[in-house]
């Protein structure tokens, strides 16, 4: 099978820029471990993120992955949510060739380190398939360096357009999927569902609280997904969309359901960027900026600032900057602040 060609960003991009309001770890400040408090996992893990749908259902020109929401693209906000996760090495973004070029400025301009860009496929399954297997390429490339990383011992397959997923989640995902091979999130259904016939008549309608809908994040071993893509006919390919029935039907791994929490929804229609605003709005309202002339007391004051706003059970995410400002009002102006 032909491997696509993985993106990088250059290596000599500005770490230190800022990038937006929501503020986050940048440059030396992004690899302490001062400031990671989440649960931790002693294996490899990376990200495939399939970007490469059109947003038809949106009604909209734009792909909802591409939207702006406060100057800064929804995918961004996605992308972020796996990127502070220090356990996650790789994230393999998916997206159609045609956008390769306006996502390569989108990983520069906001700092996406962890990202590689992958040539997407005609369909979903395609597109994850070339993800999949670009991490397994990305590996034979390390390897002339000392300093390689091996191969992902789990995967996790993510939407570009569910921005919302937190750590404690991911944790629970890539470890369940280490043990059983595969796991996926559900969440129950709110709607009845029903057959029809051919005609447009009631046929019969399902025991709703016998099924439940499949959500993403999904989380499989390398080799489980691997061989599902390796072995799945090009039916499964072009019409399929469940990754989790991929595993089980061609590496007969039975995946582990894990209840997902509500933040888990996918933004679809064009109501749901008003409501993903509004999300984001409200994460941005529990934002504390510090400005620092000196990493090293940066870094100490941030763990102290973290410490505290923990025990108020309230979020915090700190962006450390050489930038050195006397004016507090205008520093505050300078990051959308105030």
């Amino acid at each position: 099978m032909e491997v696509s060609p993985v993106y990088r960003q250059s290596d000599d991009c500005e770490h230190d820029r800022p990038a937006h309001p929501q503020v986050f770890l940048t440059g030396e400040a992004q690899k302490s471990d001062h400031l990671r408090a989440g649960p931790c996992v002693d294996f490899p893990v990376s990200v495939v993120l399939p970007a490469g749908g059109t947003g038809e259902r949106t009604g909209l020109q734009t792909p909802k992955q591409f939207c702006p929401f406060l100057g800064r693209p929804l995918i961004s906000y996605t992308i972020e949510s796996f990127e502070r996760v220090s356990w996650i090495q790789t994230i393999m973004v998916v997206v159609a060739k045609e956008n390769i070029g306006f996502m390569m400025d989108i990983v520069q301009q906001f700092q996406h380190n962890k990202v590689r860009v992958v040539p997407g496929g005609s369909t979903r399954h395609r597109s994850i398939c070339n993800g999949v297997m670009a991490l397994g390429e990305e590996v034979v490339r390390e390897q002339e360096k000392p300093a390689a990383s091996s191969r992902p011992k789990v995967v996790i397959i993510h939407d570009a357009v569910r921005p919302f997923v937190d750590e404690d989640f991911l944790h629970k995902i890539a470890v369940a999927a280490k043990k059983q091979g595969a796991a996926g999130a559900i969440r129950p259904l709110v709607s009845t569902v029903i057959a029809t016939t051919s005609e447009g008549y009631l046929d019969h309608s399902l025991e709703r609280a016998k099924y439940r809908a499949s959500e993403m994040p999904q989380g499989f071993r390398y080799d489980v997904i691997y061989q599902a893509y390796q072995r799945c006919t090009e039916s499964d390919l072009e019409f399929g969309t469940e990754c989790l029935h991929l595993a089980l039907q061609y590496s007969g791994i039975n995946a582990k359901l894990i209840d997902g929490p509500p933040t888990l929804w996918k933004v679809t229609y064009k109501r749901d960027l008003a409501a993903a605003e509004s999300i984001i709005k409200e994460t941005l309202s529990q934002t504390a900026c510090l400005i620092t002339g000196g990493l090293e007391a940066g870094v100490t004051l941030a763990n102290v600032l973290q410490k505290a706003f923990v025990a108020l059970d309230v979020a915090i995410r700190i962006r450390l900057s050489h930038f050195v400002c006397r004016n507090t009002r205008m520093a505050l102006q300078l990051f959308g602040l105030f």
